[in-house]
Parts: structure tokens; sequence; C-alpha cells
């Protein structure tokens, strides 16, 4: 082969070595895009095939970044043969005389030169069409996924919403409500399920058509919501069945005070289109962890007390426990004829004397108050003061028995019995009312009877949220003649500063203390030196909650000045304590 042959020869190859190279890496660019792994939501659970699609996008760069590695190397090779060719043909063109095979040699060279030229602008203009596919794709892809995104909500919303109201369907419904049951089995809080089922509202749907139902549901949902807290969930389960959970509640009687709210709500005239319609709900009840441990079991059960609800007449409410069923219909007695209960004379003041344990005689009365129920008998204020307290009627319910006492005070001396001091309750509400010390001494006057037959029992509740009001009045109190008792003495803060600062002359040690005095060495602890804290302030120190003989010796041993309780008497009306006023002593 001639010179001219092989520079030629030299010449072609690396030009197709060249062009080679530049083609597959143009290539290779287009391979790295088009493998690059599609984003995938993180919130979408993990499954088997999606960690094999994951592989299998991660293989793919792989391969192409192989690819592009190879490519390189061929370009790098196809530039070191051009170099060398360009090198050794410089050489061979400087040593050559003769014109002919430097002509030749220049012209391989030139077209070296000129193909490399053209290679690197191929390159660059594939490389150029290659990016704008990116960014197209890019924007494609974003698109796709922002559309993704939003499919996914509907779809969600779909499966979790029901479509008519808006509220939670079963399945969200029961995501929530374990999510909640976890947390209380933490926090120890009552967890309340209450089912609710629209009375009649099968008639409606069938007489009125059902747009007029769908229509009426989406009213009541609307008034569920509105009537419970942030906090609580109302959602639909089908048809005209309704759930709410009630969480963080203070107290279980706060259910049954939702419960009615529900009711009376709902059952408020709705106007839909030229229909004007009143429903009302019966709403059955389940409590955790008394009625069930588990979702399934308080939603069974509340299912349960929903139909005891609609066999009991309908537009009512019911504990699956039916031990509170009692107590919770007379909750709902006590919002609708409380008041009347006052003004009508439902309320009744028995009596409990206080013995000096130095001679046995009656010292004084405490008076306490008792609702007489045309229906339900007796009920005791445990059942009725926290609900009067609640609804601002404890002020109007105290006024009652400071009048009522005051009757009864002016009847037995116009009977000519020898009348005792009496004691009142006062509640925290009553003492910080500005009107109440006006009030008493009114009726005092009314009645024409002497203040110091009356005692004032408060409790440190009265005090410590307000101490400066309470204060004045119990001062004012005291300066009328009345004696002012510190009740439940121990359980409360039990500061001294009280006994210091307020005009008390009385402390009543609490019934807890007593009950066991002869075994706990606490209690006795304690009731001795409040005995002798009393003695040293100069105040009188009664023992509450006396039951048995026992405790009576050992109260007398331990210096204390009176007792109250069972042992002794138990309260009774005005007219069975007059023999006791009158022989002045409770015969044992």
């Amino acid at each position: 082969m001639t010179f001219n042959e092989t520079a030629m020869h030299l010449a072609e190859h690396a030009v197709i070595a060249v062009a080679v190279a530049a083609g597959r890496m143009s290539n290779s660019f287009v391979l790295i895009r088009v493998t690059t792994p599609i984003s995938v939501d993180p919130q979408h659970h993990s499954t088997p095939a999606r960690h094999a699609h994951e592989d299998g996008l991660t293989e793919l760069p792989r391969r192409g970044i192989l690819r592009t590695l190879n490519s390189w190397s061929l370009a790098m090779l196809a530039a070191l043969a051009l170099s060398g060719v360009q090198i050794w043909g410089l050489w061979t063109l400087r040593a050559t005389t003769d014109a002919e095979p430097r002509a030749v040699m220049t012209r391989a060279l030139t077209l070296l030169m000129i193909t490399a030229t053209t290679a690197f602008i191929i390159v660059v203009r594939r490389w150029q069409r290659t990016h704008a596919n990116q960014v197209a794709a890019l924007v494609q892809q974003t698109h796709l996924n922002a559309q993704l995104s939003a499919e996914k909500g509907a779809v969600y919303q779909l499966a979790s919403y029901d479509h008519l109201t808006g509220l939670p369907n079963r399945m969200l419904f029961s995501e929530l409500a374990n999510s909640h049951l976890s947390r209380t089995r933490r926090s120890h809080a009552p967890f309340v399920m209450m089912f609710l089922d629209l009375d009649r509202f099968k008639l409606i749907n069938d007489t009125l058509g059902h747009r007029i139902g769908d229509l009426l549901l989406q009213g009541v949902a609307q008034r569920l919501n509105a009537s419970v807290r942030d906090a609580d969930i109302v959602a639909r389960l089908g048809g005209d069945e309704f759930v709410v959970l009630l969480t963080e509640l203070e107290s279980i009687d706060d259910a049954g005070r939702v419960a009615n709210k529900l009711i009376n709500e709902i059952g408020r005239p709705m106007q839909i289109e030229a229909h004007e319609l009143e429903m009302r709900p019966s709403i059955g009840i389940a409590v955790h962890p008394r009625d069930g441990l588990d979702l399934d079991a308080l939603m069974r059960n509340a299912d349960s007390a929903m139909y005891e609800a609609k066999r009991a007449g309908r537009g009512c409410f019911r504990f699956y426990d039916p031990s509170l069923n009692t107590r919770s219909a007379l909750q709902a007695d006590l919002s609708g004829r409380f008041r009347r209960a006052i003004m009508g004379g439902e309320f009744v003041l028995h009596y409990q004397p206080r013995i000096s344990l130095n001679g046995y005689r009656i010292t004084s009365l405490e008076a306490l108050i008792r609702w007489q129920h045309p229906e339900r008998g007796l009920v005791l204020p445990g059942e009725f003061i926290d609900y009067a307290e609640q609804e601002g009627l404890v002020v109007e319910l105290g006024n009652w028995v400071v009048r009522e006492a005051s009757r009864q005070i002016a009847a037995w001396l116009a009977g000519g019995v020898d009348v005792v001091p009496v004691a009142i309750n006062v509640s925290p509400k009553q003492l910080r009312d500005q009107t109440f010390v006006d009030h008493l001494r009114n009726t005092v006057a009314d009645f024409a009877i002497p203040a110091s037959l009356l005692e004032i029992e408060i409790t440190e509740r009265c005090v410590v949220e307000d101490f400066e009001r309470p204060r004045l009045a119990l001062e004012a109190l005291s300066a009328l003649g009345l004696k002012i008792a510190l009740d439940d003495y121990g359980t409360g803060f039990s500061s001294l500063s009280y006994l210091k600062r307020l005009p008390i002359n009385i402390i009543k040690i609490d019934r807890s203390f007593i009950s066991d005095i002869r075994n706990q060495s606490n209690d006795a602890a304690i009731v001795a030196s409040t005995i002798a804290l009393g003695h040293n302030l100069g105040l009188t120190v009664i023992a509450e909650g006396v039951e048995t003989r026992e405790q009576v010796i050992y109260l007398r041993t331990a210096g204390c000045d009176e007792v109250q309780g069972y042992y002794f008497q138990k309260p009774v009306p005005a007219h069975e304590i007059i023999d006791a006023l009158r022989a002045g002593e409770v015969v044992r």
C-alpha cells in the first residue's frame, strides 16, 4: 500500500469512528431521559408490584449510564485516533519534500478537520433537540401528576364522605373513631357513641318524594354539625341513620345534656320549599369502656339503645346501661320544670339537729333542701344542685331556702317552740351575688325574727375564685348577728388564712375523716389536730357524719364540741322535729 493510500485509509477510519461515537453519544442522552423513573405518591401504600416496578426503573438508568460510558470511551478513542493521525500526518508532511505526497496529505488533514467539525455540529444539534424534547416531556409529566392528584382527591372524597350531606361515611367514621378510641384508652376520658334515627322519615320520604327527603337529610346534617363541638364527629351511616361521637367529656351527664340539645335542635320546624316539616330523632347512647371496649361493640350497643328509645315513645334518648336511664330522665325533667318547681312549692326543707357532746342537747339545726317530685318522690340535692348552678338558678333556689327557713322559724316561735339557730347552706354564686345580703336582711325583717336564729354554712369554694366580695358579704352577715360555719373542713385547701381573715365562728370536720376514725390513724390525727386548732382560735368544732356509738365516744374524748349524723337523727320534715325541739334533746 502506497503512502497516499495509507493516509486516505487512516483518514476514512478516523471519520467513521468520530461519526459513530457522535451518533451513540446523542442516542445515550435520549436513553438517560427516557429511563428516568416517574415520581410516585409517597402517601400510597407500598405493594410488591410497586417495588418490582421501581427496581425496573432503577435498572434502566443503570444501563443507560453504562451505554453512555461506552459511547464516551468510543468518542475518546476516536478523538485519540484522529489526533494521532493528525500528528502523524503533520510530522510526515513536515518531513516530505515532494509536491504530490505533500498535497495528498494536506487534503487528508483538511478532510479530517471538516469531518470533526461536522460531527461536532451534528452532536450539538441533536443534543438541542433532545433537550427540547426533555423539557416538553417534563411539562407533560407535571401536568399528568397534577391531574392524577386531583383525580385521587376526588376518588378519596367519593370513598370517604357521604355524597348527599358531605358528612363522613361509615368507612371514614370507623377510621376516625378508632383513632379517638386509642387516645381515650390512654387518657381515660369519657368516650360516648350516639346513634340517631329520624322518626317518621319513611312516611315523609314516601308521601313527599325522595327529593324532599334528601333536602331534609341535608338540613338535619347541618343542624347536627352546628350543635356539637369541632372535636366531636358527626357521620351518616346511610338512610336516616346518623352517628355522633363525643370526646373529652367532663362527665357522663354531659352526654344526656347533649342528647337533649340534639333532640330539641332537630325537632325545630324545618321549611323545605312549600312544606314545614317537624321531626325528632330517637337516640341511643353507649359509653366506653362500660358498654364496650371496641368500636364494633359500642356501635352495636348504641344501636340497641336507640331501638329502646323508639320503644319508649320516640323523640327521646336512652343509655345502653339501664341504670343511667332513670338519671337521664331526671336530667330531662330538670330542664323542663325546675323553675316551675321552685315557684310551685315542690321543694321542701328537712332538718337535722346538731348535738352538744356536753349534755347531748340540741344546739342548732341544719336545713337541707329536698325536691318532693310529684312522680319520682323525694329527690336529694346531689341530683339537682349541679344543674341549678349550671343554669344560673342556684341564686333563686338559695333565696327560696332563706325565705322558707325564716318562715318556719317564725311559725315555730308563734307556736311557742324553743327555737335554736337554723343553718342554711350558701353556694359560691349566691355569696357573690350583690343582692344576697339585702335579701336576707329583708327576709328576716319580713318575718320579724332575730337574725341570730340563722347561721350560714359555706365551703372553701366560696372564696377560692374571688376572695374579696365573699369576705365583704360575710362581714355584713356577721354584723347582722349571724354565725358563719366553714363546712367540709379538711377536703379543700384548709388554708389557715381563711380562718384568720374571714369572720368564721364554726368549723365542721368532713364526714370522710369520721367514717373510719377508729381504724385509720391518719384520720384520727387529722381530727385531733383540727379540734385543737379550732379551740386555739376560739372556734366551735362540729363533726359531721357520725353514725356509731364508737365514733361519739372517740370524738368526745378528743374534745369535739358537737356532732351531727344519723346516730342521733336523720334529716326529717319540720313537723317531725318539733318534739325534739320541745324536749331540747334527741333520745337514743
